[in-house]
């Protein structure tokens, strides 16, 4: 009898090794949320590491993770270890096991780049997208500030859109339009609006129309309403309302009504938050941009709390993110809440922009034991 029960526990042993159990393979360190959070974390620190190329003036660039595919393999058997009681010597057996769980995952990354993605990089944000960003919920002045570079004829570091210029951009009138917008916003008494206009004639926006209109509107009879009325060029009142209507671009005059930036604009916007070694300065490894009186300009005035992204010389023990670059680790530390939300709000963008390229190059594929 017992070596019935024995013999009967090598073939259940055995036949055990065809069969992985789902919990098995999606949970744990080789499991669905394992390639999740990795996945996350890298695309985090590919877009910290363009920010850092671009403050350095070099090129961008980006991998995309086209698939993830993995092979679970679960083996068992029988081996000849220790004798099994109940055998004589004339006709000896022993019995033994061996386990082995193997989980072997395959990554594709494909390469954007090519005239496509070179495109989409350059495509100025869609008014839609700055519409929804706002009916979502995200805060009108971090929008305006990453998207917008010229707001009825209000630069807002215009510049800034391109490699560090050399000279002081114009801010300050923009930074007051969104500090009011704000307050509206928070009120719940603001209110924009998106559509079409041809010829003199509005449309409706429906189907894959691209609008070239934006109205803001908010309230009047409020001090920071007459206030906000003045600094635009053109409003007009209406049933105890401002209303300011913009064209996209520029208009008849070569007044600029609202022109946005496009994702690599809003990149090289937010790289000038990252701080950088002074010798890499006084070297010339980065550029920086001058008062006419040879002072260097402080770009945090433009960037204070919307992103900050330091450096160390040590890898940081508590960071959102962070990459290395040219001898120093760069980070977004966790408890800078500000930074992160611009740095998610980029992320953002850049799915909207990006996410419908095609591969322009061949898939690497890295198999990985």
């Amino acid at each position: 009898m017992l070596q019935q029960v024995f013999i009967f526990c090598i073939f259940a042993l055995i036949l055990s090794g065809c069969h992985v159990s789902s919990k098995v393979a999606l949970n744990g360190g080789g499991g669905r949320n394992a390639y999740n959070i990795s996945v996350q974390q890298t695309s985090k620190e590919e877009m910290l590491l363009n920010l850092v190329r671009l403050r350095y003036t070099d090129i961008p660039y980006f991998l995309d993770v086209s698939s993830v595919t993995t092979q679970f393999t679960y083996q068992a058997k029988g081996a000849a270890l220790f004798p099994i009681p109940g055998f004589t010597r004339l006709n000896p057996a022993e019995l033994g096991g061996e386990l082995s769980w193997q989980n072997q995952p395959t990554l594709q990354y494909t390469p954007l780049d090519g005239q496509a993605f070179a495109i989409q990089m350059l495509r100025p944000i869609d008014l839609r997208a700055l519409q929804q960003l706002i009916f979502t919920g995200w805060d009108i002045d971090r929008v305006f500030k990453v998207i917008i570079q010229s707001l009825d004829n209000i630069p807002n570091a215009t510049q800034a859109s391109s490699p560090t210029p050399s000279y002081v951009p114009k801010y300050k009138k923009f930074q007051d339009v969104i500090d009011l917008l704000r307050v509206f916003q928070t009120d719940g008494q603001l209110q924009i609006g998106v559509g079409i206009k041809q010829n003199g004639q509005e449309y409706n926006l429906a189907g894959d129309a691209i609008p070239n209109t934006m109205q803001i509107s908010f309230p009047s009879g409020r001090p920071e309403s007459d206030k906000l009325a003045e600094l635009f060029s053109e409003v007009r009142k209406n049933k105890g309302r401002y209303i300011l209507n913009m064209n996209l671009g520029y208009d008849e005059a070569a007044e600029i009504g609202i022109m946005t930036r496009s994702l690599i604009g809003c990149m090289y916007f937010l790289s000038l938050g990252v701080n950088v070694p002074k010798k890499d300065i006084e070297n010339g490894c980065v550029f920086s941009t001058k008062h006419p009186d040879g002072t260097m300009f402080d770009w945090r005035d433009i960037l204070d709390g919307i992103l900050d992204i330091k450096y160390s010389k040590d890898r940081p023990s508590c960071a959102f993110s962070s990459v290395k670059y040219r001898d120093h680790w760069y980070y977004i530390t966790d408890c800078d809440v500000e930074s992160k939300r611009t740095f998610v709000l980029l992320m953002q963008l850049y799915n909207l922009q990006s996410g419908e390229t095609k591969a322009t190059g061949p898939l690497l594929s890295i198999p990985l034991g």
